[in-house]
């Protein structure tokens, strides 16, 4: 046979499975309504969110950390290190989060106890919209509990579901927790009659938890003493309370802070002066009664030199009896083992040596540091076993440091002793009621001047602690910024592109799963095999279209057919076409048999070979037998006269395909095969065979030599694309030549389909094509 026309070059198929995004777009416009009902649904759903979602608010304040640098009233006064301690800023954001700061609030506010107003869809926060309050005695240490309330009316509410009704002010006992419920002052009660109200009352750690999580403390920017504070919440009142309670507990923590120092220096120096106060006044009525009984009231020169020199010397010794006490304060303090409470700086009694103030200084910041942590996390956290370890490294330094410092003071004291005691031996020469007064004078004026150095530093502590101010400064107040959840334009907008996204990423994924032919398109990207026609979906009962309905379109677009052969045949007069598929179904017999109706009604003499043994089936198309044909010929059984039926379509003859036999396979291997064609050649114009499907059964490949051209069916929605890829490879590699597709049974068409099948006119047959599509399909192979 003639090798087809077109190069051996375009055989390779291009194997393309690239998505159609033209299909796609044909899907969706043809299923338009369910884009627009996703679109609805998907609206309706950012509706109801929108309106049932409790609205969440942002918070917003701004706080200045005054710089230490910047001098307070006690410091203009006195150069007191008491008014300004170490501020370490790295440690205020985590102050103002921190669990013990959040707790006062917690309870400052009676946010432990929460009133929730109950609707038919929400329960939302009634704070500030409820007549009543509740007051925790005892019990909110064994986690949170909730009650329903009701109240019946000015003196009654029930709890519980009426399981316990009770009056206001009564105590309320559950488990081990107590608390009480009373009116608010000035409140009506009777338009709250009835109204269901849940009552949840939570642990004071819990809730400071809570909000701890929720609040945001950032500094406004890089070097900025400037604190930004930030929290959500669903009820804007109760969380513009908390802001400004926060920060009003964390102004008076920063004074409490400051004043600690202070307070606990004022201790310690009115115990001292307490002590010291009995001795002066005993001295005081010594001196009078000395001068009620002596004449000699003043001393002489030598005597006042005597008495001038012990003065000095007893005031220096003053100053080491009191840094002797505070070194004994100092050490018993060390010794109680853990101990959050502040010592007393060392300065603060005028003890000026740098290496102990600054290992007190640093012990003290350390136990501010842990008393920021709850008693819980100082038993879990590792952070705190640190810093503990930390304090007990520095108090065994302190300890060092005091040994030192002691025996430095003893030296001192021996000498000042010994000195002592020079001037004493020179008051043995002087008139025994001088020497009287000298001593007596001496005890009251060391213990006067011990007494006047006490009361300043304690003045001067007094003056630093009432002159202090905090250093956290309000810069903006809390505002409300407005509910940022839900965001309802931006719902809208996410919903309606869900809603329209959604039915394309459908169409999408069918398009990608869907494993069938569909269109000219896709026999073009996976062959390079020639593209000869399509043929329309058939609803008749049978397959004889062609001759039962002339004038349809389906007949008409076998008449194209026919056409196209000629072109691919290159008008020969005499062809041996041969009709072939992948699998059973695809419409083979069905193109066979209105392809030979076509050419026999154009005046050809045509004969259709049942070439498919091993299930005949053609010959039902036309209501004839089989009980001879090609089987009988090939064996031998039968000559080609026997075997040549006339169908009722004028020109069109049959030659069925016999009996089945037992070896189809090697009877189309035999010569008489050849002789067959010869002699139909000789009596028809054209032979049509329908042969079994080429991937099922090798007998396509053995008919195919003697065609002139092949036809192959494939079905829309039904071929597998693999099995089109495989008779590509077939015409790949030359086993199959001179072969074009036929696109079959085309019911979808349109864009992305390729195959616009139509011909603008009609025939005024009462018969159109329309008409089929509203009609079943019928197919046989």
């Amino acid at each position: 046979m003639a090798e087809s026309f077109l190069d051996q070059d375009t055989r390779q198929a291009p194997q393309s499975t690239t998505l159609d995004f033209k299909r796609v777009l044909y899907r969706a416009l043809q299923y338009w309504y369910l884009i627009v009902l996703s679109v609805m649904v998907a609206v309706s759903i950012a509706f109801f969110y929108n309106r049932y979602s409790v609205p969440v608010y942002e918070i917003n304040a701004s706080i200045i950390i005054r710089e230490t640098q910047e001098p307070s009233e006690g410091k203009l006064l006195y150069n007191n290190p008491i008014v300004s301690p170490y501020r370490n800023y790295y440690n205020e954001i985590y102050i103002i989060r921190s669990i013990p700061l959040i707790e006062r609030v917690i309870d400052s506010l009676n946010f432990g106890v929460l009133f929730y107003r109950q609707g038919k869809v929400l329960t939302i926060d009634a704070y500030h919209h409820v007549p009543v309050e509740a007051h925790v005695i005892t019990g909110t240490e064994n986690g949170t509990h909730a009650f329903s309330l009701t109240i019946l009316n000015d003196n009654q509410f029930t709890l519980n579901d009426g399981e316990t009704t009770l009056q206001f002010g009564d105590t309320v006992k559950s488990d081990k927790l107590k608390f009480i419920i009373t009116r608010k002052n000035g409140r009506n009660l009777e338009s709250y009659y009835n109204d269901p109200f849940l009552l949840t009352i939570r642990n004071t750690s819990a809730a400071a938890r809570s909000y701890a999580s929720r609040l945001e403390a950032k500094w406004a920017e890089q070097g900025a003493s400037v604190v930004n504070l930030r929290i959500l919440g669903q009820n804007q009142q109760r969380e513009l309370d908390f802001m400004r309670e926060l920060i009003y507990a964390y102004q008076r923590y920063d004074l409490e802070k400051k004043n600690q120092t202070a307070s606990r220096a004022i201790s310690f120096i009115d115990r001292q002066l307490s002590s010291i106060r009995d001795s002066l006044r005993f001295f005081e009525i010594q001196l009078e009664k000395f001068k009620d009984k002596n004449v000699v009231t003043d001393l002489s020169t030598e005597a006042l030199r005597v008495f001038q020199k012990l003065e000095v010397l007893e005031t220096q010794k003053t100053a080491l009896l009191i840094n002797e006490n505070y070194y004994r304060y100092l050490r018993e303090y060390l010794n109680k083992g853990t101990n959050l409470d502040q010592v007393i700086l060392p300065s603060s009694v005028g003890i000026q040596d740098p290496v102990i103030t600054k290992l007190v200084s640093s012990m003290i910041d350390l136990q501010l540091e842990i008393k920021l942590y709850g008693d819980a996390d100082r038993l879990r956290n590792p952070l705190i076993a640190d810093k503990q370890s930390r304090i007990g490294a520095i108090k065994k330094d302190i300890l060092e440091s005091l040994i030192s410092l002691e025996a430095t003071d003893k030296i001192k004291a021996d000498q000042l002793n010994k000195q002592i005691r020079d001037a004493e031996k020179q008051l043995a020469y002087l008139p025994a009621a001088e020497r009287q007064l000298v001593t007596i004078q001496r005890n009251y004026t060391l213990l006067e001047n011990l007494y006047v150095f006490l009361m300043q530093k304690k003045s001067e502590a007094e003056i630093s602690k009432e002159s202090s101010v905090t250093d956290i400064l309000v810069v903006n107040d809390p505002q409300v910024s407005g509910p940022i959840s839900p965001k309802k334009v931006q719902n809208y907008t996410i919903a309606f592109a869900g809603g329209l996204v959604l039915p394309f990423a459908l169409f999408i994924l069918f398009e990608v799963m869907n494993t069938r032919v569909q269109s000219k398109e896709d026999i073009e990207k996976i062959t390079h095999m020639p593209f000869i026609g399509g043929v329309g979906h058939n609803t008749a009962e049978g397959n004889l279209i062609v001759y039962e309905k002339p004038k349809s379109a389906v007949a008409e677009s076998f008449r194209a057919l026919r056409s196209n052969i000629g072109y691919f045949t290159g008008y020969q007069d005499k062809k041996i076409i041969l009709i072939t598929s992948s699998i059973s179904g695809e419409g083979k017999t069905f193109t066979s048999v209105n392809l030979a109706t076509v050419l026999s009604l154009s005046g050809k003499k045509t004969i259709i070979i049942g070439a498919d043994m091993r299930k005949p089936r053609l010959y039902t198309d036309f209501n004839l037998e089989n009980t001879t044909g090609l089987s009988n010929y090939l064996a031998g059984l039968a000559t080609l006269n026997e075997i040549v039926q006339q169908t009722p379509i004028e020109n069109l003859y049959l030659l069925s395909s016999g009996p089945v036999p037992p070896n189809p396979s090697e009877l189309l291997m035999r010569p008489t095969l050849a002789e067959l064609f010869n002699g139909l050649l000789q009596e028809f114009d054209y032979v049509i065979i329908d042969s079994p499907p080429i991937n099922l059964i090798a007998d396509a490949f053995e008919l195919a030599k003697y065609a002139h051209h092949t036809l192959y069916v494939v079905r829309q929605n039904y071929t597998p694309k693999e099995a089109l890829r495989m008779v590509a490879d077939y015409y790949g590699d030359g086993r199959l030549k001179n072969i074009s597709v036929v696109l079959n049974d085309i019911f979808k068409s349109g864009l992305g389909y390729g195959y616009g099948y139509g011909y603008g006119y009609g025939y005024n047959y009462g018969y159109s094509y329309n008409d089929d599509k509203k009609q079943g399909s019928y197919y046989e192979d």
